[in-house]
């Protein structure tokens, strides 16, 4: 072991003295397997085949036929490193530990075996047990490469940064063309948001390991983060052609197919997971997520009863407990689940909605509000958000504050989504940003501080200088764009949003990208940007909206009815927008009964909206017997909005054929 290497770590904790002759002793030294007897003729039989399922990748397979070596010679110390080997392979880090200290008992030598035992420990958790193995001074040289890239990630566990760069760095020395650490690698620039240095160390380990399966699975994870759903399949299919039976990779693929709507392929796969698994907490969270979407939340209860409570701490496991309590009118545990959700995601905008929904639903008003106040004091808060928290303020009797707050949600006039505001004087976001001007996590909200302050020009410069130091980080590049296209410079945001584009496609930089070209009139390029985005992200509910609404703009009035009754069937008929749309799509196709009760449905939602008016009033007009209603409805839209040139152009050609209408009667 390089006595650098293991001062420089150990100097975390204290000095440490190596023995002298280490690198003398490693030829002597014996390998991870090291026979402390030989094994009967059956087990070293067992012991052979397992060999050859571990040469071809199947590591089921090999943990079965080192079972059978085990059962005829339980004494064998071979048999049990080697099976602790497989364990690893499956991730088991509790039966893996447990078979190295049965092969200590029996006699193998700890030294050639902590690399081993310290990846154990860490699966389990056990970060400062398995860093007491990794950086032992005896680990031989053949297995420190081992030992240094499993260090690398226990230090990811304990948040060191340098700890983790400096220990893939010592592996990396050792044995360069490991595809499995060039995997670690760009795990370990992923968590610190470097997505492009990650997506090249993935490429450089399907490169060294082309069949290598968790190369594979993780190309396709970072494909799916980059660029959408669609993108990781491919990737996932060609690593199950290796190994079709690999669990974590299984879960993967169905977790995808999830996401994507292919509910069927999922439940599909999940069923062969709990085949291959059968307390596999992942997959019986699938088959709940697909109870719950089906309105059967008792079975979704009892499907996430079998996970044991194993992920209940899981984000969307927090959101899928949520939605059951919800579903069958628990408001009270609702808000538990919601508000744990909350507290791991504090930005999470659909979790603050449904906790403010669930609060206000078990009595709690005053709290909705509370829970709402901070997308409503902001630009970019959504309609639903106002709605909600306007409904908690009537109910709180601030009936004054309840109708500002509908105003704005009526119009849609929501504003574009901004920096977050931030309640720390600027002073001393300035000074923290000075003291560590390439730490993202100082300087961002300094520049968010600038940006609500309105002073676009620093806060330029500091985005632009934060972008320098961060390259391959995808919301650096967003956040020059942001303020770049407050100031109207349009081509500068569009060019930032291309840089965070080639890192990753999310939805804020798809939405970004098509705003920007839609203010530079390059309607065709935001169509194709978008086109793009739900290649890979097909049931994309803001893309949806954004490909509805822009058939409606072309009059494509089929394609946008198809598009907005599916998302109808989604997310039900309380969107506003979504009703509108509809009700306009259909008087474009002249089914004038489907267009009457579409705007019907949204009017009710929200009166006092004029795009609801207006389209509403619309396609009343298409029905002569009904001529004065949507006068009336258009002349609110009108009063709304005065300013609005398609809101009077609508109105004048009502009153005139009111008046045409009234001419016929007459006469």
């Amino acid at each position: 072991m390089s006595l650098n290497f293991v001062s420089n770590v150990r100097g975390y904790r204290k000095p440490a003295v190596l023995v002298a002759v280490l690198a003398l002793a490693v030829a002597s030294m014996p390998t991870a397997i090291s026979a402390a007897s030989e094994g009967n003729a059956e087990a070293r039989k067992a012991f052979a085949n397992a060999q050859e399922f571990r040469a071809t990748g199947d590591a089921r397979s090999a943990r079965i036929e080192l079972m059978n070596a085990i059962k005829a010679d339980p004494n064998w110390a071979d048999a049990r490193v080697a099976q602790a080997e497989v364990l690893l392979k499956l991730s088991d880090g509790i039966a893996a530990e447990a078979e190295l200290l049965r092969a200590m008992e029996l006699g193998q030598e700890p030294a050639p075996v902590r690399h081993l035992l310290g990846h154990a420990l860490a699966l389990q958790g056990k970060v400062q047990k398995a860093r007491d193995q990794l950086l032992a001074d005896d680990i031989p040289l053949e297995h420190q490469a081992h030992a240094a890239r499993m260090m690398g990630n226990v230090a990811l566990q304990l948040g060191d940064r340098q700890l983790a760069r400096m220990s893939f760095n010592r592996s990396m020395k050792l044995d360069e063309k490991n595809p499995d650490l060039w995997v670690d690698i760009a795990r370990f620039r992923s968590e610190f948001g470097d997505q492009a240095g990650a997506t090249n160390a993935v490429e450089e380990a399907v490169k060294l390991g082309p069949e290598n399966v968790r190369a594979l699975q993780y190309r396709g994870e970072l494909l799916r983060f980059q660029f959408g759903l669609g993108a990781a399949l491919p990737w996932f299919e060609r690593a199950l052609l290796i190994d079709p039976n690999n669990v974590p990779l299984l879960t993967e693929y169905a977790a995808t197919l999830g996401d994507m709507g292919r509910m069927t392929e999922m439940l599909t796969i999940a069923r062969k997971i709990i085949a291959l698994d059968g307390r596999n907490p992942r997959a019986f969270f699938m088959q709940a997520v697909l109870a719950a979407r089906a309105g059967n939340y008792s079975l979704a209860r009892r499907l996430m009863h079998k996970t044991e409570g194993a992920i209940d701490e899981v984000p969307a496991v927090l959101l899928l407990q949520g939605i059951i309590e919800h579903g069958e009118d628990n408001h009270n545990a609702a808000v538990d689940k919601f508000a744990r959700l909350v507290s791991i995601q504090p930005n999470n905008r659909q979790a603050q909605n449904l906790l403010a929904r669930s609060l206000y639903l078990a009595g709690s008003a005053l709290d909705s509000v509370e829970v709402l106040k901070s997308q409503v004091n902001r630009s970019g808060a959504a309609p639903y958000a106002l709605w909600q928290a306007a409904r908690g303020l009537e109910a709180i009797d601030e009936r004054g504050q309840a109708t500002g707050v509908l105003n704005r949600a009526a119009i849609h006039d929501i504003g574009k989504e901004s920096a977050i505001r931030t309640e720390i004087s600027l002073n001393v976001l300035q000074a923290e940003a000075q003291r560590s001007p390439n730490d993202a996590r100082t300087v961002i909200p300094y520049i968010r501080a600038l940006y609500s302050k309105g002073d676009y020009a620093n806060a330029l410069v500091e985005a632009k200088r934060l972008q320098r130091g961060n390259p391959g980080a995808s919301p650096a590049h967003v956040l020059v764009a942001d303020v770049a296209a407050t100031m109207g410079n349009y081509d500068e945001a569009l060019d930032a949003l291309q840089q965070a584009r080639s890192i990753r496609f999310s939805e804020p930089v798809m939405l970004r990208l098509i705003e920007v070209l839609r203010s530079k009139g390059a309607l065709q390029e935001s169509g194709e940007v978008l086109a793009q985005y739900l290649n890979f992200n097909p049931i994309n509910i803001a893309g949806l909206r954004w490909m509805a609404y822009s058939h409606l703009e072309t009059e494509s009035w089929a394609v946008a009815a198809h598009i907005l009754e599916n998302l109808r069937k989604r997310i039900g008929e309380n969107d506003v927008l979504i009703m509108a749309g509809l009700a306009q799509a259909y008087a474009g196709l002249g089914q004038t009964e489907k267009a009457i009760a579409a705007g019907r449905i949204a009017y009710r939602v929200q009166p006092s909206s004029p795009v609801v008016s207006h389209l509403y009033g619309l396609a009343l007009l298409q029905d002569e017997t009904r001529t004065e209603d949507a006068v009336s409805l258009l002349k609110k839209a009108v009063a709304i909005r005065p300013d609005n040139v398609d809101y009077q152009k609508s109105l004048k050609r009502a009153s005139a054929q009111s008046r045409a209408n009234v001419k016929k009667s007459e006469s």
